[in-house]
């Protein structure tokens, strides 16, 4: 047991020093949504970094790439594969909370003359500010003949510099766009969108997210502390009592 509790105590400095900027050094782009039992699920690898103060998944794109221009982007994409879906049905959008901003040094809600306007499959856009969501669903595709989807939707945002944070749900309907859904929606997720920043800024941005705060990681540290102790104390009486 005193040896299982070293290991644990290495893996947990292993897990601190792991949590760098490096880690997140490259761009967790598409959203893959799948079905599990009946409920839509998004990166059910747990490939894309995780939010530490809500526990969504995190994807990312950036705004200012070859197609959009300095404000615009087409990415992250929604790509699900053939036979996740029955043909023809829906996979829709559903943008909740609030648009979160990083300035560089810390994240809050962005500035109010700020937007960030998705563009859904049919044109229709939704609009999300510091006030909340208007419109808040959009259409994201229809599965094809083999049940997949691969569709990129249109990100604006009306400045300035800086990383850009909105939350969503995917939702789905019937190959009529009607109620009930065919599958339960799924759990909330971030996509985080970069504007104007270096890599390196962009993804300090994404380390605040994901790294717990110091006082975090010590009441962490000092868990696993207190279950090496007991574990040493366990070891100690079994030598008594033997």
């Amino acid at each position: 047991m005193l040896r299982h509790a070293r290991i644990a105590l290495r893996l947990a400095a292993v897990l601190v020093l792991a949590s760098s900027s490096e880690v997140w050094a490259q761009t967790h782009g598409d959203v893959k949504p799948s079905v599990i039992q009946g409920r839509l699920v998004v990166d059910e690898s747990n490939f894309v970094p995780v939010a530490v103060a809500t526990g969504y998944k995190i994807f990312e794109g950036n705004l200012g790439d070859l197609y959009g221009g300095p404000l615009k982007t087409n990415g992250p994409g929604f790509v699900a594969a053939p036979g996740t879906f029955q043909s023809g049905e829906q996979l829709w959008y559903q943008a909740i909370g609030t648009l979160g901003f990083w300035n560089g040094t810390n994240w809050g809600v962005a500035p109010d003359d700020v937007s960030l306007k998705l563009a859904d499959a049919l044109g229709s856009d939704t609009l999300i500010t510091a006030a909340g969501v208007t419109n808040p669903l959009g259409v994201i595709d229809a599965a094809d003949s083999s049940g997949g989807i691969h569709r990129h939707l249109d990100f604006s945002v009306s400045d300035p510099a800086g990383s850009y944070l909105a939350t969503f749900q995917l939702v789905s309907r019937d190959a009529s766009s009607n109620l009930p859904p065919p599958y339960l929606d799924s759990d909330p997720f971030h996509i985080v969108l970069n504007r104007g920043l270096s890599d390196a800024a962009f993804e300090a941005s994404i380390t605040a997210l994901t790294v717990p705060e110091p006082e975090t990681y010590a009441m962490f540290l000092a868990g696993l502390a207190i279950m090496g102790y007991m574990a040493r104390q366990r070891s100690r009486e079994r030598l008594i009592f033997s």
